[in-house]
Protein backbone atom coordinates (compact mmCIF):
# COMPACT_ATOMS: atom_id res chain seq x y z
CA UNK A 1 0.00 0.00 0.00
CA UNK A 2 2.93 2.65 0.84
CA UNK A 3 4.26 2.10 -2.45
CA UNK A 4 1.18 2.46 -4.37
CA UNK A 5 0.31 5.81 -2.03
CA UNK A 6 3.76 6.67 -3.60
CA UNK A 7 2.99 5.76 -7.14
CA UNK A 8 0.10 7.96 -6.37
CA UNK A 9 1.80 10.96 -5.19
CA UNK A 10 4.50 10.86 -8.00
CA UNK A 11 1.53 10.73 -10.60
CA UNK A 12 0.08 14.08 -8.89
CA UNK A 13 2.70 15.42 -8.53
CA UNK A 14 3.91 15.63 -12.37
CA UNK A 15 0.39 16.58 -13.62
CA UNK A 16 -0.56 19.21 -11.83
CA UNK A 17 -11.22 17.22 -38.97
CA UNK A 18 -13.76 16.93 -40.40
CA UNK A 19 -15.45 20.13 -40.63
CA UNK A 20 -18.98 19.11 -40.60
CA UNK A 21 -20.30 21.31 -43.70
CA UNK A 22 -17.63 19.47 -46.38
CA UNK A 23 -19.93 16.26 -47.61
CA UNK A 24 -23.00 18.13 -47.64
CA UNK A 25 -21.57 20.41 -50.05
CA UNK A 26 -20.63 17.98 -52.67
CA UNK A 27 -24.30 16.79 -52.68
CA UNK A 28 -26.61 17.69 -54.76
CA UNK A 29 -29.78 19.69 -53.80
CA UNK A 30 -28.05 19.95 -49.99
CA UNK A 31 -27.31 23.79 -48.60
CA UNK A 32 -23.58 24.54 -47.71
CA UNK A 33 -22.95 24.69 -44.22
CA UNK A 34 -22.40 27.80 -42.64
CA UNK A 35 -18.80 29.07 -42.90
CA UNK A 36 -16.53 28.07 -40.25
CA UNK A 37 -16.36 30.52 -37.11
CA UNK A 38 -12.43 32.48 -36.96
CA UNK A 39 -11.94 30.73 -33.71
CA UNK A 40 -9.18 33.40 -32.53
CA UNK A 41 -10.81 35.84 -31.50
CA UNK A 42 -13.70 33.90 -30.11
CA UNK A 43 -11.64 31.67 -28.12
CA UNK A 44 -9.66 34.78 -26.65
CA UNK A 45 -13.07 36.36 -26.20
CA UNK A 46 -13.46 33.10 -23.47
CA UNK A 47 -10.63 33.31 -21.88
CA UNK A 48 -11.04 36.63 -20.59
CA UNK A 49 -14.83 36.02 -20.19
CA UNK A 50 -13.30 32.96 -17.50
CA UNK A 51 -10.65 34.95 -16.00
CA UNK A 52 -13.08 37.38 -15.08
CA UNK A 53 -15.53 35.47 -13.29
CA UNK A 54 -15.50 35.37 -9.31
CA UNK A 55 -15.55 31.34 -9.03
CA UNK A 56 -16.74 28.63 -10.77
CA UNK A 57 -17.29 25.13 -10.13
CA UNK A 58 -15.03 22.01 -11.73
CA UNK A 59 -15.53 18.71 -12.42
CA UNK A 60 -12.56 16.14 -14.17
CA UNK A 61 -11.80 12.75 -15.45
CA UNK A 62 -8.87 11.13 -17.04
CA UNK A 63 -6.02 8.47 -17.34
CA UNK A 64 -2.68 8.98 -17.23
CA UNK A 65 0.63 7.25 -18.15
CA UNK A 66 3.48 7.75 -15.85
CA UNK A 67 7.03 6.37 -16.09
CA UNK A 68 5.70 3.16 -17.96
CA UNK A 69 2.60 2.93 -15.33
CA UNK A 70 -0.48 2.83 -17.61
CA UNK A 71 -4.28 2.83 -16.76
CA UNK A 72 -4.41 4.77 -13.82
CA UNK A 73 -7.92 6.85 -14.14
CA UNK A 74 -8.42 10.05 -12.29
CA UNK A 75 -11.22 11.77 -11.07
CA UNK A 76 -12.16 14.78 -8.94
CA UNK A 77 -14.37 17.67 -8.38
CA UNK A 78 -13.30 21.30 -7.12
CA UNK A 79 -13.98 25.50 -6.95
CA UNK A 80 -11.75 28.08 -8.41
CA UNK A 81 -11.67 31.21 -7.13
CA UNK A 82 -10.24 33.90 -9.22
CA UNK A 83 -7.23 34.94 -9.34
CA UNK A 84 -5.59 32.34 -7.65
CA UNK A 85 -7.14 30.27 -5.18
CA UNK A 86 -7.85 26.80 -5.99
CA UNK A 87 -9.67 23.59 -3.65
CA UNK A 88 -9.67 19.92 -5.53
CA UNK A 89 -10.39 16.47 -4.42
CA UNK A 90 -8.89 14.27 -6.39
CA UNK A 91 -9.07 10.57 -6.55
CA UNK A 92 -7.02 7.98 -8.60
CA UNK A 93 -7.65 4.55 -9.37
CA UNK A 94 -3.61 2.97 -9.02
CA UNK A 95 -3.78 -0.60 -10.80
CA UNK A 96 -1.75 -3.39 -8.94
CA UNK A 97 -1.21 -7.11 -8.92
CA UNK A 98 -3.76 -7.28 -5.90
CA UNK A 99 -6.41 -5.21 -7.75
CA UNK A 100 -7.02 -1.58 -7.88
CA UNK A 101 -6.74 0.78 -4.98
CA UNK A 102 -8.33 4.13 -4.26
CA UNK A 103 -5.84 6.72 -3.42
CA UNK A 104 -7.58 10.37 -2.42
CA UNK A 105 -5.91 13.50 -2.73
CA UNK A 106 -6.92 16.62 -1.99
CA UNK A 107 -4.68 20.10 -2.94
CA UNK A 108 -5.13 23.51 -2.66
CA UNK A 109 -3.38 26.74 -4.30
CA UNK A 110 -3.53 29.60 -2.55
CA UNK A 111 -1.43 33.21 -2.54
CA UNK A 112 1.29 31.47 -4.99
CA UNK A 113 1.81 28.09 -2.96
CA UNK A 114 0.29 24.60 -3.27
CA UNK A 115 -0.17 22.31 -0.09
CA UNK A 116 -1.58 18.50 -0.73
CA UNK A 117 -2.70 16.20 1.73
CA UNK A 118 -3.54 12.37 1.55
CA UNK A 119 -6.74 11.77 4.18
CA UNK A 120 -5.79 8.51 4.72
CA UNK A 121 -1.97 9.54 5.95
CA UNK A 122 -3.85 12.22 8.37
CA UNK A 123 -5.34 15.38 8.75
CA UNK A 124 -1.88 17.76 7.86
CA UNK A 125 -1.61 19.51 4.63
CA UNK A 126 2.17 19.41 3.12
CA UNK A 127 3.27 22.83 1.25
CA UNK A 128 4.77 21.22 -1.98
CA UNK A 129 5.75 24.71 -3.63
CA UNK A 130 8.73 24.49 -5.16
CA UNK A 131 9.24 20.38 -4.17
CA UNK A 132 9.15 19.16 -7.69
CA UNK A 133 8.76 15.85 -6.53
CA UNK A 134 6.07 16.65 -4.96
CA UNK A 135 4.44 19.70 -6.61
CA UNK A 136 1.42 19.56 -8.89
CA UNK A 137 2.29 20.77 -12.05
CA UNK A 138 0.94 23.30 -13.60
CA UNK A 139 -0.54 20.90 -16.55
CA UNK A 140 -2.99 20.16 -13.71
CA UNK A 141 -3.89 23.82 -12.93
CA UNK A 142 -7.01 24.62 -14.09
CA UNK A 143 -6.89 28.54 -13.83
CA UNK A 144 -3.34 27.83 -15.57
CA UNK A 145 -4.98 25.58 -18.15
CA UNK A 146 -7.28 28.58 -19.04
CA UNK A 147 -4.43 30.43 -20.47
CA UNK A 148 -4.18 27.99 -23.58
CA UNK A 149 -7.19 29.78 -24.66
CA UNK A 150 -4.55 32.91 -25.55
CA UNK A 151 -1.62 30.44 -26.41
CA UNK A 152 -2.67 28.41 -29.23
CA UNK A 153 -1.17 28.24 -33.04
CA UNK A 154 -3.74 26.65 -34.88
CA UNK A 155 -7.60 26.18 -34.25
CA UNK A 156 -10.17 24.60 -35.96
CA UNK A 157 -13.91 25.04 -35.95
CA UNK A 158 -15.77 21.84 -34.85
CA UNK A 159 -19.39 22.87 -35.12
CA UNK A 160 -22.12 23.41 -32.41
CA UNK A 161 -23.77 20.98 -29.73
CA UNK A 162 -26.09 21.85 -26.64
CA UNK A 163 -24.39 21.35 -23.42
CA UNK A 164 -25.81 22.08 -20.31
CA UNK A 165 -29.19 22.77 -22.08
CA UNK A 166 -27.53 26.03 -24.16
CA UNK A 167 -25.75 25.97 -27.38
CA UNK A 168 -21.99 25.94 -27.41
CA UNK A 169 -19.51 26.24 -29.93
CA UNK A 170 -16.92 23.03 -30.36
CA UNK A 171 -13.45 23.97 -31.00
CA UNK A 172 -9.94 22.51 -31.00
CA UNK A 173 -6.68 24.07 -30.41
CA UNK A 174 -2.55 22.89 -31.18
CA UNK A 175 -0.84 25.20 -28.48
CA UNK A 176 2.19 26.42 -28.49
CA UNK A 177 4.23 25.28 -25.51
CA UNK A 178 6.35 28.21 -25.69
CA UNK A 179 4.24 30.51 -25.43
CA UNK A 180 2.27 29.03 -22.94
CA UNK A 181 4.95 28.84 -21.01
CA UNK A 182 5.98 32.47 -21.63
CA UNK A 183 2.74 33.46 -20.62
CA UNK A 184 3.12 31.37 -16.63
CA UNK A 185 6.30 32.73 -16.49
CA UNK A 186 4.86 36.16 -16.48
CA UNK A 187 2.43 35.48 -13.87
CA UNK A 188 4.24 35.92 -10.52
CA UNK A 189 0.94 33.95 -9.19
CA UNK A 190 1.47 31.19 -11.43
CA UNK A 191 3.90 28.87 -9.58
CA UNK A 192 5.95 28.01 -12.49
CA UNK A 193 8.78 26.00 -11.23
CA UNK A 194 12.64 25.15 -13.44
CA UNK A 195 11.47 21.60 -13.25
CA UNK A 196 7.42 22.42 -14.92
CA UNK A 197 9.22 24.28 -17.11
CA UNK A 198 11.29 21.59 -18.31
CA UNK A 199 8.26 19.56 -18.38
CA UNK A 200 6.54 21.87 -20.53
CA UNK A 201 8.71 23.45 -22.71
CA UNK A 202 8.57 20.65 -25.46
CA UNK A 203 5.37 19.63 -24.62
CA UNK A 204 2.57 18.50 -27.43
CA UNK A 205 -0.36 19.60 -26.37
CA UNK A 206 -3.82 19.31 -28.09
CA UNK A 207 -7.35 20.94 -26.70
CA UNK A 208 -10.60 21.09 -27.31
CA UNK A 209 -12.97 23.61 -26.43
CA UNK A 210 -16.83 23.70 -25.87
CA UNK A 211 -17.69 27.79 -25.20
CA UNK A 212 -20.83 28.98 -24.48
CA UNK A 213 -22.47 31.18 -28.06
CA UNK A 214 -24.54 33.44 -25.75
CA UNK A 215 -21.81 34.19 -22.40
CA UNK A 216 -18.63 33.09 -24.02
CA UNK A 217 -18.01 30.81 -20.79
CA UNK A 218 -16.17 27.58 -21.05
CA UNK A 219 -18.42 24.71 -20.00
CA UNK A 220 -16.18 22.03 -20.96
CA UNK A 221 -12.04 21.45 -22.04
CA UNK A 222 -10.36 18.43 -23.18
CA UNK A 223 -6.74 18.56 -22.27
CA UNK A 224 -4.47 15.80 -24.02
CA UNK A 225 -0.90 16.70 -22.68
CA UNK A 226 2.20 14.61 -23.55
CA UNK A 227 5.95 15.01 -22.46
CA UNK A 228 8.71 13.27 -21.55
CA UNK A 229 7.71 12.50 -17.93
CA UNK A 230 4.32 11.55 -18.46
CA UNK A 231 1.05 11.40 -21.14
CA UNK A 232 -1.93 12.24 -19.88
CA UNK A 233 -5.44 13.43 -21.01
CA UNK A 234 -8.30 15.44 -18.86
CA UNK A 235 -11.51 16.50 -19.54
CA UNK A 236 -12.97 19.65 -17.19
CA UNK A 237 -16.66 20.27 -16.78
CA UNK A 238 -16.79 23.56 -15.86
CA UNK A 239 -20.54 24.76 -14.19
CA UNK A 240 -22.04 26.85 -11.47
CA UNK A 241 -20.29 30.16 -12.98
CA UNK A 242 -20.27 33.29 -11.00
CA UNK A 243 -19.87 36.78 -11.28
CA UNK A 244 -20.21 39.66 -9.23
CA UNK A 245 -21.10 37.83 -6.66
CA UNK A 246 -24.38 36.21 -8.66
CA UNK A 247 -24.74 32.75 -10.20
CA UNK A 248 -24.90 33.27 -14.11
CA UNK A 249 -25.25 29.76 -15.80
CA UNK A 250 -25.78 26.31 -14.44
Amino acid sequence: MGRLITIAVAIVSCLLVWKSGAINGMIPGQQSAPPPLDAGPFISKSGDAMQGLKSVHLSLAGNLVLNGLAGVKITGSGDLIYPHKETLTLQMDVPSADGDVIVEVDERIENGHEYIRIPSQGPAWKDVTGNSKSQIAPGMDPIANLEFAHAFRASDDLGDITMDNIDVHHFSLTVDPGKYVEQLKADPSSGLTPADEAALTNAGIQVEVWISASDRYMHQMKIDMSTTQFTWSVTYHFSSFVAGGDTTSA
